[in-house]
């Protein structure tokens, strides 16, 4: 299986590794010419374009930051309509649902497409130990968990396509919620004496456990934690907004709560 791979870049680059790891031989298209340059010392096929990629391949992986990203390589840039019959498309770029149906609508024919965000971050991928959420045909999915198992345990069949997206976005909004109010609980502890890296190893083990608390735990500062993470919950949470308008639903106290990230 010919395993392309669009978007190294924070999340991608430790993706690759993992892939050359587990014995794939991925091609890759990257624009930074100093990021080409050391995956080439590495052994990894660099393309000159993707559409020269999207051509040959039979698995394309795309790791992009936006929708507005995905929609310049896969539409503006040629890059879907030069993929061949038989192919898959496999986004990891959490957005909007409503762009990976239009992959699918605009594909050519043959061409099959799944949502596959992610969550977890670098040491998850390191680890072989990412979530990853799959929308679209679980034949499809099965062709391809090999190549994503590489990095990705477990891989969660949500779905049909956009689905795994839309609970993705949900999860983004709640994470986004979360992290404010165990910062909060990290300063209130803090301020009674007990530092957060401490009430994050306890109550990992009681019920007011939660992902955003335990990412403390390894000495993290609650606010720099939540400044490094807003830029990637801004984006989601206001995709989350628009589909939220568009289908006439209130996000009530959700919304009201992930309101830090647009300070």
């Amino acid at each position: 299986m010919v395993v392309g791979f669009v978007g190294v870049g924070h999340m991608g680059r430790p993706m690759i590794d993992r892939l050359v790891l587990a014995g794939w031989d991925p091609t890759v298209y990257v624009r930074r010419p100093e990021i080409a340059d050391e995956l080439r010392a590495q052994g990894v096929a660099v393309a000159s374009s993707p559409t020269e990629l999207a051509s040959v391949s039979d698995v394309l992986v795309l790791c992009f930051f936006s929708d507005l990203q995905l929609r310049e390589v896969m539409f503006d840039e040629g890059t879907l309509a030069a993929m061949r019959p038989g192919a898959i498309a496999a986004t990891h770029t959490t957005g909007s649902p409503d762009l990976v149906l239009e992959l699918a609508d605009r594909a050519p024919d043959g061409v099959r497409i799944l949502d596959l965000p992610i969550s977890g971050g670098p040491g998850d991928i390191e680890a072989g130990r990412l979530t990853l959420l799959a929308g679209g045909a679980a034949a499809d999915l099965e062709r391809v968990r090999p190549v994503f198992s590489a990095y990705a345990d477990p891989i969660i069949h949500v779905g049909a396509l956009g689905d795994a997206m839309r609970v993705k976005l949900v999860n983004n909004l709640l994470f986004t919620v979360n992290l404010r109010v165990a910062g909060q609980a990290a300063a209130l502890a803090q301020s009674m004496g007990v530092a957060p890296a401490e009430l994050a190893r306890v109550l990992a083990h009681c019920s007011g456990d939660s992902y955003a608390l335990r990412r403390f735990a390894d000495g993290g500062e609650p606010t720099a934690l939540a400044q490094g993470a807003r830029p990637y919950l801004q984006k989601d949470v206001g995709v989350v907004r628009d589909i939220a308008e568009a289908m006439g639903l209130e996000l009530g106290e959700l919304g009201e709560l992930a309101r830090w990230v647009d300070d």
